[in-house]
């Protein structure tokens, strides 16, 4: 699988412009994000990690689609990711960003409808 099929769910503008403003290199932050997406992918797989999302909290799938799920979800996922993926602290920020103002610029998803506490994730489909 190709970074570029990895990353098919993030527009290079927001991908960039979060780079900047974290200031983290945009290659290193696409780095992240594709092996964020390839995490996803391996284990234990796109489709069943939404289910075992959906069975673990209240409805956490915002939209899908036939290329992406757009998700809601609690912190403790992110941080899993964040220590599986060994980020540092400034990338693993600008990670979670890039799937919050993907999110927000997603016509097909309502940004209010993320509950307090709980943070955007993106995953591309298989």
């Amino acid at each position: 699988m190709t970074e570029e099929t990895l990353l098919a769910p993030f527009d290079l503008a927001v991908i960039r412009t979060t780079a900047q403003r974290n200031d983290v290199e945009e290659g290193v932050l696409r780095d992240a994000l594709a092996s964020h997406q390839r995490a996803m992918r391996e284990n234990p797989g796109v489709e069943d990690l939404v289910y075992e999302w959906r069975k673990q909290y209240d409805d956490p799938v915002l939209a899908r689609t036939p290329e992406r799920f757009v998700l809601a979800l609690p912190p403790t996922v992110w941080e899993q990711y964040g220590d599986h993926l060994e980020l540092d602290s400034d990338v693993f920020a600008a990670l979670t960003a890039v799937h919050q103002e993907q999110t927000v610029r997603t016509a097909a998803v309502d940004f209010s409808a993320i509950p307090d506490g709980h943070t955007a994730l993106i995953v591309a489909r298989e």
